[in-house]
Order: C-alpha cells, then sequence, then structure tokens
C-alpha cells in the first residue's frame, strides 16, 4: 500500500514540473556547453590522432619484421642451348632445359636501422611536442566557448530585466494617463496634460515590445549555444551579481597571461617542432645505416600437387648496409631552407603574438575599470530615481506640479533603471574577457 501511495505521489509531482524546463545557472550553462558542444567534442578526438602520430614515429626506431611468399608457375621453361664440336671437326648441338614447372618461395625478411641521422629521435619529439600543442588548442576551445556561454548568459539576463523595466515602464505610463483622464473629466487637468499623458503611453510600447524581442532573441542564442529545442524554457538566475575585483596590476596580469594563455603556448610548440624539422632537414647530408636479414625455403616440383611438395632447401643471409647521398641535386640544401623559413616565421609569429596578448589584456583591463565606474556611479542613482518619480506623483495629484515634471520623472527613472542593468553586465562580461585575456578557467568569480 505505502509503495503505491509513493508512486502516486510521484506521479503528481512529475505532472507538476512543467515539461521541456531546465533551471540554468552560470556555472551550469557553462558545464552544459562543454559537454554538448561539437567543437569541443572533435578538438578532443585529436589527442588519438597525435597518439598515433607519436606511434608512427617510434617505429622508425624498432626492427621492421615482415614475411612473404609466392608461387611461380613456368610455362616455357628456360632453354639453353650447347654447341660441341668433335674431333674430326663436326659440330653438334643439345638443348638442356632448367626449372621445374612449380615453383614455390617462403620467406622472413628483417631489418633494423642503427643510425638514421638522427632523424627518428627529432620526429619522436615532434610527435611529443604534439601532445602539448594539442593540450593547449583543447584548452583553448575551452575557454572560448566558456567566454562565449558566459556572455550568452549574462545577456539573456540583461535583456530579461530590461524587459521587465520597460514592462513596468508601460504600465506606469498607463497608469498614469488613467489618472489624468480622471483629473481631465473633473476639470483639474488640461486637455494639454491629458494629450501628453497619452503621447508617453503610446511612446511606451514600442519599448516594451522592442525589449521583448531583444529578450527573446537572447534567450534563443543561449539556446543555440547550449545544443536545446527552440521550445525549452529556460530559468536563469534572478539577476547580475556585482562583480568583485579589486585594483588589477597590469603588469602581473600581462606576466600572467604570457604565461597561461594556451594560444602562447601553441606558439612556443610551434618553434619547437619547426627547430626539428631543421634537425630533419639537415639529416639528408649523413648516411643510413642498417642490419638486414633473410631467410628464405625454395621448392621446385614438376606438379602442382600439394602431395609433392617436398625437398624445401633453405638459405640465410645477413648484410650490413650504408646508404650515403652524395650528391642530390641540392635537394636537401633546398629543404634545410624552407625548414629555417618556417623556423624563424614561427619566431616572429610568437613575437607578434605576445605584443598581441600585452594589448588584448591592456583592453581588458581598461574595459574592467570602465564598468567598476559605472555600476559605483549608478550606485544609488536607482533609488534616488524611484524617490523622484514618488515626489513628482504626490506634486501632480496635489496640483503643484505639472505633468511635465512627472514624465521627466518617469522617463529618468526608466533610463536610470536600464543604465544600471547594462553597466552590471558589462562589468560582468568584462571580467569574463579579462579572465580569458588571461588564460585563467573560466569561474563565476575572479
Amino acid at each position: 500500500m505505502k509503495f503505491y501511495i509513493a508512486l502516486l505521489a510521484a506521479m503528481v509531482l512529475a505532472s507538476a514540473l512543467p515539461a521541456g524546463e531546465i533551471e540554468l545557472t552560470r556555472k551550469k550553462a557553462v558545464e552544459m556547453a562543454l559537454d554538448k558542444n561539437e567543437t569541443y567534442r572533435s578538438v578532443l578526438l585529436e589527442k588519438d590522432r597525435v597518439r598515433g602520430q607519436y606511434l608512427e614515429a617510434r617505429a622508425g626506431a624498432f626492427p621492421q619484421l615482415s614475411f612473404d611468399a609466392n608461387y611461380l608457375r613456368t610455362i616455357d621453361k628456360q632453354t639453353t642451348v650447347i654447341t660441341s664440336t668433335d674431333s674430326s671437326g663436326v659440330e653438334s648441338t643439345a638443348s638442356l632445359q632448367f626449372g621445374e614447372p612449380h615453383s614455390y618461395t617462403a620467406g622472413l625478411s628483417f631489418y633494423q636501422p642503427l643510425y638514421a641521422a638522427g632523424k627518428v629521435g627529432a620526429a619522436i619529439k615532434i610527435a611529443k611536442y604534439g601532445f602539448a600543442l594539442t593540450d593547449e588548442k583543447i584548452k583553448t576551445v575551452r575557454h572560448d566557448i566558456a567566454t562565449q556561454v558566459d556572455r550568452a548568459y549574462l545577456g539573456a539576463i540583461a535583456a530579461r530585466e530590461a524587459e521587465a523595466v520597460f514592462i513596468e515602464a508601460e504600465q506606469l505610463a498607463d497608469s498614469n494617463l488613467s489618472v489624468v483622464e480622471l483629473l481631465y473629466q473633473q476639470g483639474q487637468a488640461s486637455e494639454y496634460d491629458f494629450l501628453r499623458a497619452q503621447v508617453r503611453a503610446s511612446n511606451a510600447r514600442p519599448d516594451r515590445i522592442a525589449a521583448q524581442n531583444s529578450s527573446r532573441l537572447a534567450l534563443d542564442n543561449l539556446r543555440l549555444l547550449l545544443a536545446l529545442p527552440t521550445d525549452t524554457k529556460l530559468l536563469l538566475d534572478p539577476g547580475i551579481d556585482e562583480a568583485v575585483v579589486g585594483d588589477l596590476n597590469l603588469d602581473l596580469l600581462v606576466s600572467e597571461a604570457l604565461q597561461n594563455r594556451p594560444e602562447f603556448r601553441q606558439s612556443e610548440q610551434w618553434m619547437k617542432i619547426n627547430k626539428k624539422l631543421i634537425s630533419i632537414e639537415k639529416g639528408g647530408y649523413k648516411p643510413n645505416i642498417g642490419v638486414s636479414s633473410r631467410m628464405q625455403w625454395d621448392s621446385f616440383q614438376p606438379s602442382f600437387k600439394s602431395s609433392r611438395l617436398k625437398g624445401w632447401t633453405r638459405s640465410w643471409n645477413i648484410s650490413l648496409n650504408l646508404n650515403w647521398s652524395i650528391f642530390d641535386g641540392f635537394t636537401t640544401k633546398g629543404k634545410i631552407r624552407q625548414a629555417k623559413v618556417n623556423y624563424n616565421q614561427s619566431r616572429l609569429d610568437n613575437s607578434l603574438l605576445s605584443r598581441q596578448i600585452q594589448l588584448e589584456v591592456q583592453d581588458a583591463v581598461g574595459k574592467v575599470n570602465e564598468a567598476k565606474a559605472r555600476v559605483e556611479a549608478l550606485g544609488e542613482t536607482v533609488a534616488q530615481a524611484e524617490r523622484g518619480y514618488q515626489i513628482g506623483q504626490i506634486r501632480y495629484q496635489n496640483g503643484v506640479g505639472t505633468q511635465l515634471e512627472l514624465q521627466d520623472a518617469q522617463v529618468a527613472l526608466t533610463q536610470t533603471r536600464v543604465n544600471r542593468i547594462s553597466a552590471l553586465h558589462d562589468l560582468a562580461v568584462a571580467v569574463s574577457s579579462l579572465r580569458r585575456a588571461v588564460g585563467r578557467e573560466w569561474n563565476v568569480k575572479w
């Protein structure tokens, strides 16, 4: 009985939950994006590619062993004609045929490189650099996705709050219109005040519609980044908290960025790879030495029948091989020159990237400081604007103030609220951008 009661209660609770509804926080949104984003999942597969390249490079140092087998059917045997002359001077000829119609061969071949002019060692190191390069590439994509989703989430909250402000502004304008209309009918308000109230109420509607559309687009963009159906209802945080950021030291942040930024580390790995490629190309001037061996079995039979396969003979040889290109038509020289150009270009790219990162950090710090100043300036402005609107209402209802004063107070209240939302949004986005600029892992707090 208790089981059925519990089951019924669970069904009731389940039916009470809206279908397709997800409660999201900033942290959960980023985690969901990293879990579902195709670009991030694709770059994770690059690790397997690098592992394959490492195995391929390392194979050059290991011995190679192969087996081969061959069957040869001779249609016309090789014939040799022998001419002889007897004591009387008479010549005679004889034809001799060699081999059998059916020949079988099987063999094992072995090769062990002893010296490859450093090519194998350099290739293995390049493959190891590839591991580090892939890790940094994964971090780059991870940082980009986290920052992009975080901005979309903050944008959705800001758009929703702005929508609420403009809805309230429209409601205030309609409420004010009702009051003025009543006063106008009683002869306590002029026709001019009544017309201004009507115009103000009409102008509030387009602002509300635009704000609602912006909010809808922001949510659609967030759903797109999270790979969610378009009809999924998202429950976001109630608002944007003021980001707490202390004094920022530009020099320390630049130093941190040059240590942490995955793009800069990728650039350094490319420099190492291109330097090793020069060593590989220089190996073209040096000899290659190796040991090879072959063991072979042969059988020559007059018939194809397997029962007649007998009389196998075995041969075995071992050789020391030296291959040294004395002159290759300047091919090696050309390859070395190209490799040096690639290395020098990677050094220049690294230097340019270093300056770009410094400028990016400097720009991010400037935007954080600007947003902080805006938030501080608007700290008590909303409360002051609300108080101003309340006073304007009281003054107008008591016949002391004018309709113009009241509408100015209402416009100031709406604008101040929107400015406050925008400032908090810009500060949170600026901090997120600064975190990305210095290469820190994404986090809600700085």
